[in-house]
């Protein structure tokens, strides 16, 4: 039904504009969906990472249900995958014997020269190599400069197996 004017002529409707959105809230958005964005690829990465840690999990069991009771096979699997996970090019196992340290297992490419001064030292707990300062200190160590640091014990052995720069990423073991 039209309106009626009091003169009875119909009033012309007028057509109501619709109401604009604002342009200030657009680079509010913007900024919500890199947020988002982020948020998203955080997420996602610590999923993938999950999803890895979840894997070589999986693979050091299966190495243990595979090793029969031997330790070599295992403390090879649990090496291989902790250097893949650290993303290490290089990765040692030492084991205690007696208040000592002696090497156990190796990821990567070594000297073979290295390898073998590696298998033929004992370490004792002390400030003079990374194991032993990780075995006195039970804590994550770091060697910026094996060559150049005044500590450092081993330097020939270090450019024997081209080493500047070490890090343990895995605690010694409190028990025998």
């Amino acid at each position: 039904m039209r309106r009626r004017s009091t003169s009875g002529e119909p009033v012309k409707s007028r057509r109501r504009k619709a109401a604009t959105r604002k342009r200030r809230n657009a680079p509010q958005a913007v900024r919500r969906s890199a947020g988002l964005s982020k948020k998203v690829a955080l997420l996602t990465r610590e999923l993938n990472e999950a999803l890895e840690r979840q894997t070589a999990t999986s693979q050091i069991l299966g190495a243990i249900s595979r090793s029969k009771f031997q330790l070599q096979p295992i403390l090879q699997s649990v090496v291989d995958t902790a250097a893949r996970l650290c993303r290490a090019e290089q990765a040692q196992i030492f084991r205690r014997e007696d208040g000592i340290y002696r090497h156990a297992v190796f990821h990567g490419a070594h000297d073979p020269v290295y390898l073998e001064i590696e298998r033929q030292t004992p370490i004792s707990p002390g400030p003079g190599t990374l194991v032993g300062c990780v075995a006195m200190t039970r804590q994550v160590a770091r060697i910026d400069d094996a060559w150049t640091d005044p500590f450092y014990e081993k330097k020939e052995d270090a450019k024997i197996g081209g080493l500047h720069s070490c890090r343990s990423c895995m605690s010694v073991s409190r028990s025998a």
